[in-house]
Order: structure tokens, then C-alpha cells, then sequence
């Protein structure tokens, strides 16, 4: 098991190896030379990037705090850093507020490990401190990179290769 800590990452993205329709997707925290990849599902980003968005709504009600906007945040369009393995496969994740910064938590099993943990305390993890404008440029690179995949089927609403694919509307 290994803790992965950064209280103010240089760097916090979301990232993509592969062509539309066989991505693979990873988050990635770099700071004081230090990268870590965790590996996860293009939902997952998704829900990611609705829970911060849902935090951060509630942050801004209930603190009264004026929450940046997207044209307020420069948002970082490099690529993932690399050369890069996944450190770990992402199993859980969480976000929280402390009243001053966002928490992102993410935690799961190292690659190659195929046994179930029994416990938490068993599993790698990565903590990520983020101030609101961190947080919100997060938000918008996550939209951008699970925007840019394949584009539904005008039918059915599935993802549609180039190539075509099976709609059950034309059964």
C-alpha cells in the first residue's frame, strides 16, 4: 500500500492515451518532482467532475464565496506527463471541502493485483489538496477530455465509430 500526499500539486489533470473509442484515461498530480498516474473509467471522470462541480455549488451558497467561472481560470492544456505508469487502478474516490481547500481522494489497487483487499488501509491512495480556481480548472479539462470522444449516433444516442456500429434503431 502506498500514500500518495499532495497538499498543493504543481499540476492536477485528467488525460487520455489513445484514439476516440479506445482511450484509456488517467488522472495525474505532479509536484516537487514527483508524478503519480492513477488509471480510471471515462465515467468515473465524469462523475468526478459533476461532484466537484456539485461541491463547489454548495461551497459557494453556504460560504457565500463568488466561485471563478470558466473564462476566470486558465486551464491546462498540456499533455500527461510522461513517460508514465499507473500507479494504481482507481477503486474509490471521494471529494471534500475543509473550509478552505477541495479534496480530491482517490484509492484502488496497484496493476497486476488481482486479489480483493480486506481493508481500506490495503489499497494505494492519493490525496490531493486543490484551492477553488485549481478545482474549476479541473472541472473544465475534465468536460473537454470526455467531450472530445466519439460522437453519439443521431438515432440512438450510442457512441458511433467511423466505421459504423450496430443501432438498434435500424433492427
Amino acid at each position: 500500500m502506498r500514500r500518495y500526499v499532495f497538499e498543493s500539486p504543481e499540476r492536477f489533470v485528467v488525460g487520455t492515451v489513445g484514439q476516440p473509442g479506445d482511450r484509456v484515461f488517467f488522472l495525474q498530480a505532479a509536484g516537487r518532482g514527483q508524478v503519480v498516474t492513477v488509471g480510471l473509467e471515462k465515467t468515473e471522470v465524469t462523475a468526478l467532475a459533476e461532484g466537484l462541480t456539485a461541491l463547489l455549488g454548495q461551497v459557494g451558497q453556504t460560504q457565500g464565496i463568488v466561485l471563478p467561472t470558466a473564462s476566470d481560470v486558465e486551464i491546462d492544456l498540456a499533455p500527461l506527463d510522461a513517460p508514465f505508469e499507473e500507479d494504481f487502478h482507481l477503486g474509490q474516490l471521494t471529494v471534500s471541502w475543509d473550509g478552505h481547500r477541495v479534496f480530491v481522494e482517490a484509492a484502488g489497487l496497484s496493476p497486476g493485483e488481482f486479489r480483493l483487499p480486506e481493508s481500506e488501509d490495503e489499497l494505494d491512495s492519493l490525496r490531493v489538496g486543490l484551492s477553488i480556481k485549481q478545482a474549476r480548472a479541473f472541472i473544465e479539462r475534465a468536460r473537454t477530455i470526455v467531450a472530445a470522444g466519439r460522437p453519439p449516433c443521431v438515432l440512438c444516442g450510442r457512441p458511433d465509430d467511423p466505421a459504423g456500429h450496430f443501432c438498434p434503431r435500424l433492427n
